[in-house]
């Protein structure tokens, strides 16, 4: 048996000659999933469930090990359409690889009901692919079945809602005790795990109160700033709070913070997950919630330092650019991960005239100063891009993607789910939130009648029990539906706004619309822009990498290295990059 463990930067092994033997030498895919960070590390499970769907495999339709190949993958979260090994099985199946696709139980292909349904009829079905699953059988052409599969993927999504619900219930009433449920590193204070709060660390209070005397009174009658604080500490040779560097960033976000005057906040943002997508969200200050800890400033001196840094801010604010960058905010560094920026132009020697603008990786901008000699230290190093060359490149993707738009279009058909499916979700929704209404009146008659002496305190106990733990139920239940019914009605809405740009825009040419218009265009089509040296990856918000990477395992579905590599402004654009 061939077996793969698929990670993120997977590198497809698959290809010509040897992908004509899989295709011709492979019966069925196995696949294998365990998310915990304990599982990921030591394994646990990945091989039972292999061998599981081998046995059922081998008993069932007489099957060898010569003609499956496993797919597993660790630490990858079940509502995560995005997974590497999922992404990898749909290529294969693209490629015909195998007839069947099996799993040991519904929970292991997804955590999410929508996204079980959608792979199971828009990739298995639709290509011709039995689905095998070892603990909950599924038929087709069996009503009974397909619903008792569907049920488990419902449960599975609810099981975890659950788990996450009463975390957070947790940790709510911690803090409602004075107790903080674990906390990142604050410089300054040590999480004292006995008593779960912040104690006060002597030596890093003494080097915040150094910091924040900097900043308000100078040092030897020179003024300081951010940045000179950073450079100061580390020829100092003080510890940095994660490692060798003291970052100008690291000094702002400790000076900024306000729980150095004694009031630690917490549920000041929540994690918001939708398809496998992590949201940071940030609440409203009336619903957070606050633990006293111990002080090293008051009120008035903390307000004096923030009003110093804001004027650091004003101080380096400079003159905006005279261009635009077409894809502000959408670009990360391919070398390093970093955000890419609007640097600073390249001058003529001669006549000192802007030649080009560049982008610029923020991990190379990055004021950071090693610990014990003070050198100034580069998290990225690498050439930047010039901003006319990559917004053309860009630019002239996006206008053959509106001169030719049948593949997005039919891209974007694909996703906007099936209405059979949406309708049977609708009256799940109505259906669960009648009994959950039933179930909520029948606990207000039961309490009604302990109130009027009917029943003890007992017997409303031991009946309010069983019909709390069902109201809780529906409520997670209906919480599920109601999420997976606005992610289609997202979802729709999106693919409705994209579909009414191509329209309009698809037969017009870059000369026709303006910098502004442009902007507009990319924010609605664009997801994100990865620049490497030589390469760059387009990812449209239909879910289409148009990638460099050419290997077809990583998810990337259209490559454009040839165009972008004969471009000869994507060459010649490097010329003025700068040093590395």
């Amino acid at each position: 048996m061939i077996t793969l463990s698929v990670e993120r930067g997977f590198q497809n092994p698959f290809i010509g000659r040897d992908l004509e033997n899989l295709i011709h030498s492979i019966k069925v895919i196995i696949y294998a999933r365990v998310s915990t960070d304990d599982q990921a590390k030591h394994g646990y499970s990945l091989e039972s469930q292999v061998e599981r769907c081998a046995e059922k495999l081998t008993a069932d339709y007489s099957l060898s090990d010569g003609e499956m190949i496993a797919l597993i993958e660790m630490g990858e979260m079940g509502d995560d359409p995005n997974r590497p090994a999922l992404q990898y099985a749909k290529w294969l199946i693209d490629q015909r690889v195998g007839q069947k696709f099996a799993v040991l139980h519904p929970d292991r292909l997804a955590r999410s009901f929508r996204l079980q349904v959608e792979f199971i009829e828009d990739v298995l079905l639709a290509n011709g692919y039995d689905l095998v699953s070892v603990e909950v059988p599924y038929d087709p052409d069996s009503p009974e079945s397909v619903f008792f599969f569907n049920m488990q993927g419902v449960m599975a999504q609810y099981q975890k809602a659950k788990i996450i619900a009463n975390s957070k219930r947790g940790r709510r009433t911690k803090v409602r005790s004075g107790q903080i449920p674990g906390v990142r590193r604050i410089y300054g204070y040590t999480f004292d795990r006995e008593r779960d709060t912040l104690i006060e660390n002597p030596a890093e209070r003494d080097v915040y109160l150094q910091m924040v005397d900097w900043i308000l009174n100078g040092k030897n009658g020179e003024p300081m700033n951010l940045t000179s604080v950073a450079r100061q500490l580390s020829l100092l040779n003080v510890p940095a709070p994660n490692g060798d560097k003291w970052y100008q960033a690291t000094v702002s976000r400790i000076l900024k913070n306000p729980v150095y005057t004694g009031r630690f906040y917490y549920g000041k943002t929540e994690y918001k997950q939708r398809k496998g997508e992590h949201e940071i969200v940030k609440k409203p200050k009336s619903d957070w919630q606050v633990v006293p800890v111990p002080a090293f400033l008051d009120d008035p001196t903390f307000e004096r330092l923030q009003q110093k840094i804001q004027t650091f801010a004003r101080a380096n604010r400079g003159a905006k650019p005279n261009v635009t960058y077409l894809l502000k905010g959408l670009v990360r560094c391919g070398r390093c991960g970093s955000a890419v920026v609007a640097g600073a132009p390249s001058r003529s020697k001669k006549t000192g005239e802007i030649m080009h603008h560049y982008y610029v990786c923020s991990g190379k901008t990055r004021k950071v100063f090693e610990v014990g000699t003070g050198r100034d230290v580069h998290q990225c190093r690498g050439r930047n891009w010039r901003q006319d060359v990559i917004d053309d490149y860009v630019w002239r993707y996006i206008v053959r993607c509106l001169k030719e738009p049948e593949s997005v279009l039919r891209e974007i058909r694909e996703r906007q789910g099936n209405p059979e499916q949406i309708q049977e979700l609708v009256k799940k929704q109505e259906t669960s939130k009648a009994v959950l209404l039933d179930k909520m009146e029948e606990r207000k008659r039961w309490i009604n009648l302990n109130v009027r002496g009917r029943i003890s305190d007992q017997e409303l106990d031991e009946a309010l029990d069983p019909l709390e733990k069902d109201i809780d139920r529906l409520k997670s239940i209906v919480e599920i539906l109601n999420d997976t019914l606005e992610s289609f009605a997202l979802d729709r809405k999106k693919i409705d706004e994209i579909k009414m740009v191509i329209e309009r825009f698809k037969t017009y040419t870059s000369e026709k619309i303006d910098d502004v218009d442009k902007r507009k265009l990319v924010a609605t089509l664009i997801k994100q822009v990865v620049l490497h040296d030589d390469e760059i990856e387009i990812f449209t918000t239909w879910d289409i990498a148009s990638s460099t990477n050419s290997g077809g395992g990583g998810g990337s579905k259209k490559s454009d290295r040839q165009y972008a590599l004969g471009s000869n402004n994507f060459n010649t654009g490097q010329v003025h990059g700068g040093p590395p």
